[in-house]
């Protein structure tokens, strides 16, 4: 039941996580290339801001969650999943808390010269985010790697 309950929280995590670079990737950074001090507080400020306090919940769960598969699984061959997930939400966090919130925090508060400098912000933000963006992939298919690979998952329920 654990087993299970660990995998469905990890999944989750990892699908919201992977859907938000995506969406991150594909559908905001064309129109961020824009952004200038006037419009910078709304259309970066709020969604970083809410996905901050949305991840800073479910990504402690999700280590718990990769710890508990590790547990679970050692001396079989399905570990390997869980340390993958446990590695790639590591580096998730990582590049994260300490590569990317700092630069929040710039843009957010305004702390570059002008519109020229929060591009090159923006550019660099971007950049690292890509570096989410394969890593959020890498996890989410880790995780369902496993779920695919363990038959008798849904079995622990019984």
């Amino acid at each position: 039941m654990l087993t299970f309950l660990a995998a469905l929280w990890f999944l989750f995590g990892a699908s919201m996580y992977m859907g938000t670079m995506w969406v991150l990737k594909w559908f905001l950074f064309p129109t961020w290339r824009g952004l200038a001090r006037d419009n910078v507080a709304t259309h970066f400020g709020i969604p970083t801001r809410r996905a901050t306090v949305f991840f800073t919940g479910v990504v402690p769960l999700m280590f718990v969650a990769a710890i508990a598969l590790v547990v679970a699984e050692r001396g079989t061959g399905y570990v390997w999943f869980g340390v993958a997930c446990l590695v790639g939400i590591f580096v998730l966090t990582f590049v994260g808390q300490g590569l990317i919130i700092p630069i929040n925090k710039r843009i957010r508060g305004g702390d570059f010269a002008d519109d020229a400098e929060l591009r090159h912000l923006l550019g660099r933000w971007m950049l690292l985010n890509d570096v989410r963006f394969y890593g959020s992939t890498l996890t989410w298919g880790a995780i369902v790697g496993y779920v695919v690979a363990r038959p008798d998952l849904l079995g622990a329920l019984s």
